[in-house]
């Protein structure tokens, strides 16, 4: 048997990053993954999807070369990234085993013909797609995003069952590639959650590109016909393609054995304390398996404050209200903090300003043609929201979390020096334009 300070149980980004935390405090790791490192983020989801849609930026009118080049290139481009995973954590010292592995109790986990013991354990098994009633995925007609990323298969026709931020963001990828898509929404908008002003050119530049999408009526069926698949809606509409991309529902991956360690869970996740621990002082469960938020970024914080709270005593900070998202979708959405819809059903009073890129002076050098800052403010100046719209604003929101955490005021923004020129200096023209 193998002992270790820490073992932790997956291979995604949660664990990734939690295994080289807990490394740089000189504690002994063991990193068990059943089967490919990367994770969903890393192999079939965020990241792959943002690199296929940057692979079109600028070069719209060239798709078949485009397409040409994704799919010579995207097995070896995939690999790449499992390969500098695993040299990373073999880099640092991270033992990896490899092997659909379970618990035997509540510090032993075997593996293959490994029995590891770790003083503390970590669960990042992270979820995967699951059917919605009366439609089963087959990962052949009907499939799930591990399947939509596969461009060995590209299909001539595609119907996307989710308005989410998946299926918007799949929908951009196979419009650019040339793929007839139709979007099925069961809500009244798609994406969501976010303002009707955010959403609307997202939806119309779709639209623009042949995207169709039904809003307000779900799926309630769908089967395979022959070469094809078909979906009938809650209306009797029926709608028939090559694939089925289902985006609408996730089910969490348990380790095996965890029956036996009595770990306090539902059907949906494991359950946490405030620092991310299970009923079970030693055993942490972080990323998508805990059901806090299901999103890399959350993952990675995850994983780097539990290091710190096994080695250090730290306490677990999760600063959720203000967190930055993005949508990377043409044109992006990105931003942090509250939206409009958010402050009128919480009954906040604020102030919101617009700017649009093209009318800055950065905006004019690079010949910016679209997009928009939406500052949002409390009548006190408390900053309560900034969100973007525009080409590659997922890169600008960095900061915004952190700003307001700290409670950052508009007369702060006013204040502070913004480098000139600068896309930035639309948050501080939008402050301008709501105080005219």
């Amino acid at each position: 048997m193998e002992n270790y300070d820490v073992l932790i149980i997956g291979g995604g980004l949660a664990a990734y990053y939690s295994a080289l935390s807990c490394r740089k405090r000189g504690l002994k790791v063991a990193l068990i993954e059943k089967a490919l490192l990367g994770g969903t983020g890393i192999r079939t989801g965020a990241l792959p999807v943002k690199k296929l849609l940057d692979s079109f930026k600028g070069r719209e009118k060239d798709r078949e070369s485009i397409k040409l080049d994704l799919i010579k290139n995207w097995n070896k481009d995939i690999k790449s990234l499992e390969n500098k995973i695993e040299n990373d954590l073999l880099t640092s010292g991270v033992d990896l085993y490899f092997g659909d592995g379970e618990f035997l109790d509540e510090h032993r986990y075997s593996v293959g013909d490994n029995i590891l013991y770790g003083k503390y354990i970590i669960i990042a098994t992270g979820t995967e797609p699951s059917s919605i009633g009366e439609i089963e995925i087959d990962n052949e007609k009907i499939i799930t995003h591990k399947e939509a990323i596969d461009l060995d298969n590209i299909p001539d026709k595609i119907i996307i069952l989710g308005g989410n931020v998946e299926g918007i963001e799949f929908a951009s990828v196979y419009a650019n590639l040339g793929v007839e898509v139709i979007v099925v929404e069961k809500e009244k908008s798609v994406l969501m959650g976010n303002d009707e002003d955010l959403v609307k050119p997202i939806e119309d530049k779709l639209v623009e590109n042949k995207v169709k999408i039904i809003k307000g009526i779900g799926a309630k069926e769908a089967y395979t016909d022959g070469e094809s698949v078909k979906v009938v809606l809650e209306d009797g509409q029926v709608f028939e393609g090559d694939k089925v991309l289902v985006t609408l529902n996730r089910k969490p991956n348990f380790p095996k054995g965890i029956e036996r360690l009595n770990i306090l869970k539902d059907k949906t996740k494991i359950i946490v304390d405030e620092n991310l621990r299970t009923n079970i002082e030693h055993i942490y469960a972080i990323g998508d398996i805990n059901g806090i938020l299901g999103m890399a970024h959350v993952a990675i914080q995850q994983g780097i404050a539990v290091s710190d709270h096994i080695s250090k005593n730290k306490p677990v900070c999760k600063h959720y209200s203000s967190l930055p998202r993005a949508v990377y979708t043409f044109p992006e959405m990105a931003g942090a903090g509250y939206q409009e819809e958010d402050l009128i059903r919480e009954g906040i009073d604020y102030i919101k300003g617009y700017s649009y890129l093209s009318n800055t002076w950065r905006g004019w050098a690079k010949d910016i043609e679209e997009g928009f800052v939406k500052i949002l403010f409390h009548r006190n100046g408390k900053l309560l929201g900034i969100w973007m719209v525009g080409e590659n604003v997922s890169e600008y929101i960095g900061p915004l979390g952190v700003l307001l955490e700290k409670n950052i005021t508009v007369d702060d923004i006013k204040h502070n020096l913004i480098i000139h020129p600068t896309l930035w200096e639309s948050v501080l023209d939008a402050i301008l334009n709501a105080e005219r």
